[in-house]
């Protein structure tokens, strides 16, 4: 599981990266974010918050009429950030389990 929440995080790194390439880099960065949610979804299938993300992705992907010059890319904006929080945010079981270990010492 630690190795599936690392890889989602290095995927988001690097979609993130991919902001830099102005119109088009926001397109890579979204499939880049979407590929590293599929990661993050294996290793915490419970997390409420990621079906949040996936269903704010599809109503997007609903309401978009196809143009690039719609208020509607606030929406991915807003996305990448809270992907990020999500991703980066999220500690594994196995850090969880170590640290209260150490608050009960």
């Amino acid at each position: 599981m630690k190795t599936i929440l690392n890889t989602s995080r290095v995927i988001n790194v690097l979609a993130l990266i991919c902001l830099l390439g102005g119109p088009w880099g926001i397109m890579f960065t979204g499939y880049l974010q979407v590929f590293a949610a599929l990661f993050f979804l294996m290793a915490f299938p419970k997390n409420l918050w990621i079906y949040i993300y996936f269903g704010v992705v599809g109503i997007f992907f609903l309401i978009w009429n196809g143009k690039l010059d719609t208020w509607l890319f606030i929406i991915p904006i807003c996305l990448i950030f809270y992907l990020s929080y999500i991703i980066h945010g999220t500690k594994s079981k196995k850090t969880m389990t170590n640290l209260s270990k150490n608050l009960k010492q």
